[in-house]
């Protein structure tokens, strides 16, 4: 076995759980938006839907 080794696994770990939350965040980011557009509001600068339905 190569020393060391376990701590390589955990940062592999560690990274593709922080990839994962970032594309869990971009892809319902994605999904909101597209929401607004389709009940005819338009997607501010700020990030947040203006002009929908209430």
């Amino acid at each position: 076995m190569i020393p060391g080794l376990g701590l390589l696994r955990r940062a592999l770990t560690l990274a593709l759980c922080g990839a994962a939350f970032w594309a869990g965040l971009q892809f319902a980011q994605m999904n909101q938006v597209d929401a607004c557009l389709d009940a005819g509001g338009r997607w501010s600068d700020r990030g947040y839907c203006e002009g929908g339905p209430p």
